[in-house]
């Protein structure tokens, strides 16, 4: 398949980074020679660590899924047509760049979180409000949520991975909208600006019927450059490991 040698290629070290299988079914312990039907057999294609992570003691492992998973949500946010399929190396090398970034903001809100005193902590609700609205942005920008389960499911993702996946991106847009740059929050003359100069896909509507959808759009390419710059202050500290 090759979208798989893709994600073999797209990083030199990978085909030597395959550790042993992760068995994902109820946290059950599966026979290597012998695996269950009804038990998706995962392995590791990527492992890195970080300071920010533990450093070389907790290296952080990506199973090959979940980044294939990944690469076709890049695919995706570039054409309405199909679910990723035939994702190149380009895409899989972004989508590990935005999973790298993302796992090193997601601990650092946690850290952040355990240091603040208790009344300045962000409440559950706080956080699920920032869970909701930018899964629902980032739904609305790859065409749809049955459309992002489709593409899970052509990876024998479930449910609670994509769920996962989608907390960890939202922890780290909040992390770095508290102690980066704000990137959740846009008033009303910040909107009214990208209404009339972004190449947003609204064009040719009224504001007012668009308000809403464009907060969201232009909140996930807020997160999106965010994050990107995010990536490229700490790329130095990151480790891929062979």
């Amino acid at each position: 398949m090759r979208s798989r040698r893709a994600l073999q290629a797209a990083h030199p070290a990978w085909a030597a980074v395959c550790v042993a299988a992760l068995a994902v079914s109820f946290g059950a312990s599966v026979s290597a020679e012998t695996p269950s039907p009804s038990t998706t057999i995962d392995r590791a294609v990527v492992r890195f660590y970080a300071p920010e992570l533990g450093g070389t003691l907790q290296p952080r492992f990506i199973g090959e899924r979940l980044l294939a998973f990944e690469a076709r949500l890049e695919a995706m946010a570039e054409t309405s047509e199909g679910i990723g399929d035939g994702y190149d190396e380009q895409r899989i090398r972004v989508a590990l760049d935005r999973h790298m970034s993302a796992e090193v903001a997601a601990t650092l809100a946690h850290k952040l979180i355990a240091a603040l005193p208790p009344s300045r902590r962000p409440g559950q609700d706080e956080l699920s409000a920032v869970r909701s609205q930018l899964s629902t942005a980032l739904f609305e920008r790859l065409g749809g949520e049955d459309r992002v389960r489709s593409a899970a499911r052509a990876e024998q993702l479930d449910s609670a991975e994509l769920d996962e996946l989608m907390a960890r991106r939202a922890l780290a847009a909040w992390y770095i909208d508290r102690a980066v740059t704000p990137i959740l929050q846009t008033n009303d003359e910040q909107l009214r600006e990208v209404f009339r100069t972004a190449a947003h896909p609204y064009r040719g509507k009224a504001f007012e019927g668009v308000r809403a959808a464009l907060e969201r759009w232009f909140m996930v390419e807020r997160v999106s450059v965010a994050e990107s710059a995010f990536l490229q202050g700490i790329r130095v500290k990151i480790v891929l490991l062979d």
